[in-house]
C-alpha cells in the first residue's frame, strides 16, 4: 500500500501510470517497481539463463535524452510488453510474469542512476539477484541495477523518501490504478 498523503505532504507528485505524458519533456532518473507473482527461468541476453524469484524488484535507470529517450519515452517503452529486446530489463519486462507496479522518477539533467542505485543498496539492503544486470555502462561499478525484495513492505514509500535525500528536481510517483 502506498501512503499517498504522506508522499504528497513531502512534495512528491502522485500520478497514474496512464498520465506519463505529463513528463513528456522531462529528463532524469527513474526506478521501476516490478512485481513477479511466481518464480520462473528467463534467458537474459548475454547473461544467460537466470532464475527470477517471486517477489519485488527495483530497477534504476536514466532517461537524459529527447523524445523516446526522455522520461516519458523511456518509461512508456518499459511499460510495453512487445518491443525489441535491447537491454537486460527488456527481457524481464517482456515476460507475462513481470508487471510494473509503480515508477519513481526524479527530474534532473545529471546522470544519477548509479548514485541512486547505490543509495538504495546501502539503505534498503536488498539482494542482488543477477550480477551485471543493467550495469554494463555503469559509471560507479554497480554490481547490478536490478535489486530484489522478497516482499513489497512499503517499497514505493521507502524509495520515494530516498529520492528526496538526493533531490535534484521534481519527484514523481507513477502508480498502476490498483496500487
Amino acid at each position: 500500500m502506498v501512503e499517498k498523503e504522506k508522499l504528497t505532504k513531502l512534495g512528491i507528485k502522485i500520478l497514474r501510470i496512464s498520465e506519463i505524458s505529463k513528463l513528456k519533456d522531462a529528463r532524469g532518473t527513474y526506478t521501476l517497481i516490478i512485481s513477479v507473482q511466481s518464480t520462473f527461468s528467463l534467458k537474459i541476453g548475454g547473461l544467460g539463463e537466470k532464475k527470477i524469484e517471486k517477489g519485488y524488484y527495483a530497477y534504476t535507470g536514466s532517461a537524459l535524452g529527447k523524445g523516446s529517450s526522455n522520461l516519458a519515452g523511456r518509461i512508456s517503452r518499459h511499460l510495453r510488453k512487445s518491443k525489441k529486446k535491447r537491454w537486460h530489463i527488456d527481457y524481464l519486462l517482456c515476460s507475462e510474469k513481470a508487471e510494473i507496479k509503480a515508477v519513481l522518477a526524479m527530474i534532473t539533467e545529471k546522470r544519477m542512476e548509479c548514485e541512486i542505485n547505490q543509495h538504495l543498496i546501502r539503505t534498503l539492503n536488498p539482494n542482488i539477484p543477477i550480477s551485471n544486470f543493467g550495469s554494463s555502462d555503469c559509471l560507479r561499478r554497480c554490481k547490478s541495477h536490478l535489486l530484489y525484495f522478497k516482499s513489497n513492505n512499503n517499497l514505493v514509500n521507502k524509495i520515494a523518501k530516498l529520492y528526496l535525500q538526493k533531490k535534484e528536481g521534481g519527484i514523481f510517483v507513477l502508480l498502476n490504478c490498483e496500487t
